[in-house]
């Protein structure tokens, strides 16, 4: 699908998701390493070849050989065993970055996937960002009904002057004011926040999960 490949290479950046991790192997485990499945275990986590590297240098502190080429081969096996639909999903879905790993054409289907994967995480940001901006305002209207309590008990009370209580009406107008507008912006958002869910739930039927 060389639309969306190159999509992908245009837009997004094209960092390996694991390479800022680092490898290590012990003396012990340079003495037994199997490094075609070493190789094999790193590629189908979607570590970069560099890997290798980090072993490398391990075993030789020991005066220990590695052997590259049989862990090259075993990556090129887990990296096909990776770069499937479905981790290109869990890739975008979690919001990282397009690994590098997979930009071959040949592997398309991760490359849908990750796609999928980025516009489910959008559409799963917006709601989640929306339903906290509802939360905010319904705190704020909270707010300022208790308030609108408080200056209330306080215009009763003998004790309160008629300049203070002539403030405290004052206050009142603006704070009922000000949960009209704020019962307006929810009721906004709470739409919008319907129409959200129900775009994110039409697109999950429509892709593979």
């Amino acid at each position: 699908m060389p639309t969306l490949f190159n999509t992908l290479k245009l837009s997004v950046p094209l960092t390996t998701l694991l390479l800022a991790g680092c490898a290590s192997i012990s003396k012990e485990e340079c003495l037994v390493a199997d490094w075609y499945a070493m190789g094999v275990t790193d590629g189908s986590q979607g570590r970069a070849l560099a890997a290798f590297r980090d072993y490398q240098a391990d075993c030789a502190k020991h005066q220990l050989s590695s052997d590259f080429e049989q862990y090259q081969a075993g990556h090129q096996q887990g990296v096909v065993n990776y770069c499937v639909y479905s981790n290109g999903v869990a890739l975008g879905r979690q919001g990282n970055n397009f690994n590098t790993l997979c930009e071959s054409e040949r592997f398309e289907d991760f490359q849908e996937g990750y796609f999928q994967g980025q516009q489910l995480h959008q559409m799963e940001n917006k709601l989640a960002k929306l339903r906290r901006d509802m939360a905010s305002i319904e705190s704020r209207i909270e707010q300022n009904q208790q308030q609108l309590k408080d200056n209330q008990a306080s215009i009763i009370d003998e004790n309160s002057t008629k300049t203070q209580r002539e403030e405290l009406l004052k206050d009142n107008d603006r704070l009922r004011r000000d949960i009209r507008r704020l019962k307006t912006d929810l009721g906004a958002l709470a739409e919008l926040e319907e129409e959200t869910d129900l775009e994110l739930s039409h697109y999950l039927n429509s892709i593979q999960l």
